[in-house]
Order: structure tokens, then sequence, then C-alpha cells
């Protein structure tokens, strides 16, 4: 089968793989898949079984700014890869580029699986402070990816909630959550790392793993870190990853140090993704402190079953969609109060069993999508 992806990333310099580079990879191994490289990061080029074609005349970073300036170079490029490769299916994810992938195929009667892998409307308007211009990116961004699902033959997405959302708008949606490589994320000794990291080998340690962007209220976590020193004095918060569009990791670091913290917090910065299950090994507690009220009823992040697979407790904020999954190793607190008592109870009791995870591999959800599309061929 020849497929042609729409990534919502930077495919091959963005630092930390999407669902789409989990899936597609795999499906690589099995079929001839295509996608257009919108050069928007400046990350390391990461290796791929995928074949990519440049479709990027003016590479700002800015995303706003690149996928506008570079629509019209888009639709040439996605119309050459069908015409020139005989694309049997399309599928993708973006906004602005979604657009002219599902003209191109509407053009050359080629399905198209529309993956919404998020609530663009509300995801779009996160990175950005301003209400008027929020407003004017949810406003713009809900028009067009209204078009993308009217012109699609099937719409996919990964969370119950979604599924559920998606009929309010009228849309019927399949569910593919998210998954985890199961190969790669699995229960190791953090001991080596803890030492790499300056981090006591009876520290109890709260650790985040994940973009550091302002929708995870890591400055909450933070601001309750000096009460839980109070009670607990060999705690430790290890937060792993970076900021990918905001200054939001340099805002936590002076965070940490105007509440006289900051020798107790480690800030890792952006790590290569397949070393990350290394540094969820010293984490005694992991964190989804998922923060925007419009979200949670959507979410099923990545982390739940990155943690899962690491055989993690997990202390978050509600999201129905992860409570449903099911699992002793979760606990939930909804404000500070509920945040230090969960930890407490945590450090009184560490460690929990690896719940099964095995059905939500990649593999599996690589599987799902190949139903769908030898469906729609």
């Amino acid at each position: 089968m020849r497929i042609l992806l729409l990534s919502t990333q930077d495919y091959i310099h963005h630092p930390i793989p999407s669902r789409h580079h989990n899936i597609f990879e795999e499906l690589a191994t099995r079929h001839e898949v295509h996608v257009p490289h919108f050069h928007v990061s400046r990350g390391k080029e990461r290796e791929t079984l995928l074949h990519v074609h440049e479709a990027t005349r003016f590479p700002v970073e800015s995303p706003f700014l690149h996928y506008t300036l570079n629509a019209p170079c888009h639709y040439r490029v996605i119309s050459k890869i069908i015409r020139d490769h005989d694309i049997d299916v399309v599928v993708g994810a973006h906004v602005l580029a979604g657009t002219a992938m599902v003209r191109a195929a509407k053009k050359s009667g080629i399905p198209v699986v529309f993956d919404l892998k998020d609530w663009f409307p509300d995801s779009a308007a996160a990175y950005y402070k301003n209400p008027a211009m929020k407003w004017l990116l949810r406003e713009g961004v809900l028009t067009v990816t209204r078009y993308n699902l009217d012109h699609s033959d099937v719409v996919t997405t990964v969370s119950p909630g979604l599924v559920t959302k998606l009929k309010g708008y009228g849309y019927d949606a399949e569910l593919i959550t998210n998954g985890v490589n199961t190969d790669l994320f699995r229960p190791m000794d953090g001991g080596v790392m803890r030492s790499a990291l300056g981090i006591a080998p009876d520290a109890f340690v709260l650790g985040f793993a994940g973009a550091v962007e302002r929708w995870y209220a890591l400055d909450e976590v933070i601001r309750a870190f000096p009460k839980v020193l109070e009670r607990h004095s060999n705690a430790e918060l290890l937060i792993v990853g970076g900021s990918l569009f905001t200054g939001y990791l340099d805002e936590l670091r002076a965070l940490a140090a105007r509440l006289g913290v900051a020798g107790r917090v480690h800030f890792t910065g952006a790590v290569d993704y397949h070393g990350l299950p290394g540094y969820i090994a010293p984490m005694d507690l992991c964190l989804i402190p998922l923060s925007p009220p419009q979200w949670v009823d959507i979410a099923l992040p990545n982390k739940y079953f990155e943690y899962s697979a690491c055989g993690k407790p997990i202390l978050s904020t509600p999201i129905p969609d992860m409570l449903r999954m099911g699992g002793d190793h979760i606990a939930v607190y909804r404000d500070r109060a509920e945040f230090l008592e969960r930890v407490d109870e945590r450090a009184l009791s560490p460690g929990c069993a690896r719940p099964e995870i095995e059905e939500h591999s990649w593999k599996k959800k690589a599987e799902a999508f190949e139903k769908i599309f030898a469906q729609l061929v």
C-alpha cells in the first residue's frame, strides 16, 4: 500500500516523536509511506523509514507564519507526491496543511483519513497569552478544522472524550488511542541515572517527563514543593524535557530559585526520546499536572502509557479518560492540599505493580490504522 502522511510536526526535526512517528515508522516496515517535510523545527535530524519530500519554501520558525506562508508550496508538493507515487490513501492531522491535503486528495479521487490527535482550536490558542489573539486563533482554527473533517472519508481520534466532542459537532470518529513502545519503555533500575543527575540514592523523587509547556501546571508543582520538603526532607523533583515554543522552562527555573528550592529541583532540558525511559527510572512518583479545564475531558496523555509501561505510580489531575483506563497505580489530586496528601500516601508505600499495557503498544495501533486503510482502498 502507498500511503501519504501529513504530520502535525516537522517530521524529521521535532525533538519529541508524536503518535504519527511511532505508528507510521511501524507501517513503513511493510508499506511505502511518504511524508512532506515542514521545516519549522531546528532539532537534530532523526532517521526515518519514510520517504521524505521537502515542502518548505520559507523556513521560518513561527508555526503560524510558517504554515501560512508555505501553504501554496504545501499544496503543490502534496499534489506532486500523490501524482508521482500513485498514492492509495492520505492520512493527516494538520490544520492548514490538512486543507491542502484534503483538496489535493479529492482532486485525485484518493480517500482521506483525518487523524484528530488533539482539539486544535484550543491547542493552537494555548501558546498565546493575549486574549484577542487566543480568540482569533481558536475561531479560525475551528473553521479550518471543520472544513477538513467535512471533506474526509474517515475521522480517527485519540480519546473517548474527543469522540464525544466530535459527535457534538456532527462527526462520527473511530477511536485509536495513543500507545507506547513496550520494547523501549519498561521497568529498569534508576540508580545509575540518579548518580548522573546528582540525586541521592535514598531520595524520594517526584518526576515529570515531556514537553515543558503551560498546559502542564509545573509552576504549581514547584510552588507546592517547599511544603513537600517540610514533610519529606529527602524529596527531590526531576523535570525532564524542554519547552517547544515558549519560555516556560526558564520561568520554572527562576521560580525554583525564588522559592529557595533550586538545589532540589533538577531540570534536564530536552533529552533524546530513546533515552527517556532511563530518566523515568529514578522517579518514585510520576506527575501529570494537566491544567487547562477545556482539555481535561478530552485528554488521554501519552505520559499515562509511558509511565505505566515503566511500572511507575502516577499522580495526576483528574483526567476522566485516563481514569477509565483503570489501574491501582493512579492517584488523583484537585488542589494543593490533595497534592500534598497524595504525595504523603505514596511516600509511605512507594512502588506499584506494572499494569497490563501490551494491548496499547504502537504496533497494535499501527494494525488498527492498517485495517481502516484496507477498507478504503
